[in-house]
């Protein structure tokens, strides 16, 4: 599990690669697993109810996995879905338990502190690494320079902000 975890972290500082991931389909629910867990703790941490968080963690990899699946079907590269859907989201995940740091200062700061600066900096730093973490994945499943996996991921992060959150909008 530890080696799982070393994988994800060095993956995330670009330093290796989706298809260094064996292709287990057991290292994939475990990556589902905890990335559903990991976005609900995102939701209690932002004072969102925990099945509001596990609804979107939970369309989140669907809506992911499933656009993944076509884009890799249509570019003729089906075979890498398991690997790559895995490394999304894994990296996904760490950089999301990251982020529990600076929401947690967030939480305790008031508009006048300087704490709430600094959260806002840091949160805004977890989304450039978030974004150039998915496009070193997505320049490799697609074998693509990073700058268009940055473009695939930025993408893909807005659609999925406009689709996920309208199918949970109301549920807070």
């Amino acid at each position: 599990m530890l080696a799982i975890l070393h994988f994800f972290i060095d993956l995330c500082l670009l330093r290796r690669a989706p298809q260094d991931l064996p292709a287990s389909s057991v290292i994939f629910a475990l990556v589902v697993v905890a990335g559903t867990l990991g976005s609900m703790l995102l939701a209690l941490s932002a004072g969102e109810k925990a099945l509001v968080g596990f609804l979107q963690g939970l369309l989140d990899i669907a809506f992911m996995a499933a656009l993944l699946h076509v884009i890799l079907r249509l570019v003729d590269k089906p075979a890498r879905f398991l690997q790559t859907a895995t490394a999304l989201i894994g990296a996904d995940t760490l950089i999301g338990l990251v982020a529990l740091l600076p929401l947690s200062l967030a939480a305790g700061a008031d508009e006048t502190s300087g704490l709430l600066v600094l959260a806002g900096f840091l949160f805004m730093g977890l989304v450039v690494w978030g974004v150039l973490a998915s496009a070193h994945i997505l320049r490799h499943a697609f074998e693509i320079p990073l700058m268009q996996g940055v473009f695939l991921a930025i993408a893909y992060d807005v659609l999925a902000f406009f689709v996920i959150g309208g199918l949970t909008q109301g549920l807070s």
